[in-house]
């Protein structure tokens, strides 16, 4: 199971979750309201801001070629109209510094914060939100646009669609944690990405891809721009019920983002685990007895993936990069699995004619993980919250031998390498 010569190998963080002290952000406002939706604050993070260098050199020596990250837009433009040159040139330097070190920067303009002025005007639930981020996204482009080796305009853009049942039962069932939030941030708690599956988001969450990618290509013609979406397997029992809700569920949650990904680059294709719909139509959030789960309570699937691949390869026909694939774990030989498997769905989907260009594993680092805080463990490098102290585990020199063999065969030639890893790879402990 070899991949082309040119295929993209990589490992993907988000800014709010590892850079630290992102304090100008409606998420910060979130997690600072008492009571609160997150477990704990994200604080210092994984200190990544500063610690970008080191992160990098790690990504090098394990022998990925493409890092995914997140610009921050509460970063970048902490006040309508005010765009801060320090910090587009703080980014400039996470370019440079991974052009440095041959690795292909990966952007992403918006994973899941906004600044606070833009909640405070209705965020993702407010008109003025696409024409907004496509002026972030303009202006960041022409400062550092040209440099990058793959643009990606909104995370998981259609997860607000998927979350909208979820999160209505959440707001009723916490109505104190809404009043707080809502009291913390200046803002209704739907202005916040995750809560703004409201009647209207879609439109105006495709009218601001639609924006963003203009403003981009504008800015860096030759510059690959997509978005991501979150795209799990879906499972009908053999009923006309089940069969129907799950056409319905991806009407309403893929279709419309699928035809706007036609006219795209790439399509960044994320992926955790399978839902399932029962016979009587219903969607069963709790998988099955005696199924194993992830420390985020999903089925454990791997091969979800190539299913997801498949589904969107059908529907749009738009290149895909998978850029984001992963499982929270404390058990790495488990992640070792894992990812062996979900990329075994990868190889078979592409032999079956899917267009797959890369593998990007979520994520690099353990990092602050939104409402659920620290305690799920995704990374394929740990950090000691207490030193920052970077760990490399056995999974990273697995997925790094089969960057460097561009194919499956060397998962199962990586333990001789593990224990070595450290002094190979070279471990911060700063």
């Amino acid at each position: 199971m070899t991949f082309p010569a040119d295929f993209v190998w990589g490992a993907a963080t988000a800014a709010h979750q590892v850079e630290g002290g992102n304090w100008n952000s409606d998420c910060w406002a979130l997690e600072h309201a008492k009571p609160s939706f997150f477990v704990e604050p994200s604080g210092v993070a994984c200190d990544q801001f500063a610690r970008y260098a080191d992160d990098l050199a790690i990504l090098a020596g394990l022998g990925l070629n493409t890092y995914r990250f997140s610009i921050e837009w509460a970063r970048v433009e902490p006040e309508e109209g005010a765009f801060s040159q320090q910090i587009l040139d703080h980014y400039k330097r996470v370019i440079d510094a991974c052009w440095t070190r041959n690795i292909q920067p990966m952007a992403t303009f918006h994973h899941f914060t906004n600044p606070r002025w833009v909640a405070r005007d209705g965020g993702w639930a407010g008109d003025r939100i696409a024409d907004r981020f496509a002026r972030y996204c303009e202006v960041t482009a022409e400062a550092l646009g040209d440099q990058l080796a793959y643009a990606c305009t909104i995370n998981e853009i259609n997860l607000p669609d998927s979350l909208e049942e979820l999160m209505s039962r959440v707001k009723t069932k916490y109505p104190e944690r809404v009043a707080a939030g809502e009291a913390a941030m200046g803002a209704p708690i739907e202005s916040f990405f995750l809560f703004a599956g409201l009647e209207g988001y879609t439109q105006r969450a495709v009218r601001a891809h639609h924006l963003a990618r203009d403003a981009i290509k504008a800015a860096a013609p030759h510059v690959p721009v997509g978005m991501t979406m979150s795209i799990q397997e879906c499972e009908a029992e053999d009923t006309d019920a089940a069969r129907s809700a799950v056409s319905a569920y991806k009407q309403r949650v893929y279709a419309p983002y699928y035809e706007a990904a036609k006219a795209d680059d790439f399509l960044g294709v994320q992926t955790y685990t399978r839902m399932r719909f029962g016979a009587d139509g219903k969607y069963t959030r709790r998988p099955p007895q005696g199924v194993e789960l992830t420390q985020m309570g999903y089925e454990y699937r791997p091969k979800a993936l190539g299913a997801a691949c498949r589904d969107a390869w059908a529907a749009t026909q738009t290149p895909i990069i998978v850029t984001e694939s992963g499982i929270a774990t404390q058990d790495d030989d488990r992640r070792r699995a894992f990812i062996r498997s979900a990329l075994a769905s990868v190889s078979a989907a592409m032999a079956d004619g899917v267009d797959i260009r890369g593998y990007v594993y979520w994520t690099l680092l353990d990092n602050f993980e939104w409402m659920s805080g620290y305690a799920p463990t995704f990374g394929l490098v740990g950090v000691d919250r207490r030193t920052m102290a970077r760990a490399i585990k056995p999974s990273a020199v697995m997925i790094g031998e089969i960057a460097r063999a561009n194919g499956l065969d060397a998962a199962e030639k990586s333990a001789d390498r593990v224990l070595s890893a450290g002094a190979a790879v070279g471990v911060s402990d700063r």
